[in-house]
């Protein structure tokens, strides 16, 4: 049943509505002015408000914003005579969902009413859907938690630059999903890009498309991630990782909406929101002039930080016991059970891979795991000495270089990451770029 508020001056029109819609199942009030119907709206709530426009102390369409208040505003349906469709139409402009044009039949009264009584039900349907998509995976209780989905919320509806800071591992792309889920563009594309994985033109063709023949190997055009992100969202993590040279062509692409392809001569209009995340104090990066202090302004529109693990202890139960189930359906395995000295030994650890490395330890313990309860030796993993084992242990007379030991350093530590090249830089205390170059520096790409 629908609560449904009728503002009519005319006593005819007032018992047919109030008689047609009670019928129909709906709570019905009826007032004959405007002064009425704040009246009425200030005391409850209305799901649907038929008006006429024409009111003997106010016009029903000046009266509409004060009318649509509230998170959930009420549906407003205008009542007019055919000589104002005009103003019914303007009306529509400001916010009304429909008009009927009097004189108007039981039949029409039901049908204009249910349609937009049943487009409310869509919408909210709608709501919880991108709300749940949007924080599905953000599990957490904690205030600093509480305190980031209320600043999404206050934040989603925009589309102001964003810019999301936080340790490796900590969800960060997980916020943009959320602000791009949570928004109006929920329908569009949500694409997103490593800064730190490519490099010079690769990048550039990446975010801005290519014609054909603009560089070896460009046999075809391609779109850029920009225009495949129209309409969408276009999420660029590591943003401290892009090179200096193409910092002057994004600032560009988020000053005038435009981006020109590599090997390009015309612009190209496109409409996409910028979210970046970056695990870097790009302060730093300006300083060093590593990092464009115009470029920052215009990404740090609005700034929020992702708190780390270990500044939320008590949600790591929660997410432990989502990890072991998540797992659990990936191995095919029956819902696994953490004991209550597992999850206390986990809560004391200091997870310097934030989130994603208790992911992987729950993961690799539902894996290895002889049962369905999970223990304490079973989630307490690899022990990281265990990477520093023999580094200055030297046999026989050779001593081994630093780019040996190095070698051999990154290698365990990649062993130790179940070779998760992300988390292992953040062991290792590098960025994800240098530790690319260093694979490539000592022929282990594919490690």
């Amino acid at each position: 049943m629908s609560s449904i508020l009728v503002v009519d001056d005319e006593r005819g029109i007032r018992a047919l509505c109030s008689d047609v819609l009670e019928r129909a199942g709906h709570e019905v009030e009826a007032v004959d002015c405007a002064a009425g119907a704040l009246a009425a709206t200030a005391r409850r709530r209305f799901d649907l408000i038929l008006c006429d426009i024409n009111l003997p102390d106010q016009d029903g369409v000046s009266l509409l914003p004060r009318l649509l208040v509230g998170e959930q505003p009420p549906a407003v349906l205008l009542i007019t005579a055919y000589p104002s469709i005009d103003t019914a139409v303007r009306g529509m402009k400001l916010g009304a969902r429909d008009y009927i044009g009097k004189p108007f039949s039981p039949d029409e009264l039901r049908l204009v009413v249910r349609r937009a009584l049943d487009e409310d039900e869509l919408r909210r349907a709608h709501g919880e859907l991108t709300k749940r998509l949007a924080y599905g995976s953000m599990i957490g209780e904690a205030p600093a938690m509480q305190q980031l989905r209320a600043t999404i919320d206050k934040v989603a509806g925009s589309d102001a630059t964003v810019l999301i800071t936080g340790e490796s591992g900590t969800g960060k792309e997980l916020v943009a999903r959320a602000l791009h889920f949570a928004g109006r563009r929920a329908s569009r594309a949500f694409m997103p890009v490593n800064c730190g994985a490519l490099v010079g033109t690769l990048l550039d063709s990446e975010l801005f498309g290519h014609v054909r023949g603009a560089f070896t190997g460009a046999d075809t055009a391609k779109r850029g991630l920009f225009l495949a992100a129209d309409g969408g969202t276009l999420f660029l993590d590591e943003i401290g990782e892009l090179p200096l040279d193409l910092q002057p062509k994004l600032l560009r692409a988020l000053q005038d909406g435009e981006v020109k392809p590599v090997g390009g001569t015309a612009a190209i209009r496109v409409d996409a929101r910028v979210i970046a995340a970056t695990n870097r104090a790009l302060e730093e990066g300006i300083k060093s002039a590593t990092f464009r202090e115009d470029l920052y302004y215009r990404l740090a529109v609005i700034t929020i930080e992702v708190p780390p693990l270990r500044n939320r202890p008590g949600d790591i139960p929660l997410l432990a016991r989502h990890f072991s189930e998540q797992a659990a359906l990936r191995a095919e395995r029956g819902r696994p059970h953490i004991t209550d000295a597992a999850l206390a030994y986990l809560a004391a650890q200091a997870w310097p891979g934030n989130v994603r490395e208790l992911e992987n330890t729950i993961e690799r313990a539902v894996i290895l795991a002889a049962g369905d309860v999970l223990d304490v030796a079973d989630v307490q993993g690899p022990r990281p000495a265990a990477v520093a084992t023999g580094l200055t242990t030297f046999t026989g007379d050779h001593v081994p270089t630093l780019d040996e030991l190095e070698r051999t350093h990154i290698l365990r530590v990649l062993e130790l990451c179940e070779h998760q090249k992300t988390k292992a830089a953040a062991m290792l205390g590098i960025n994800r770029t240098t530790l690319w170059k260093k694979l490539r520096q000592y022929g282990i790409e594919g490690a």
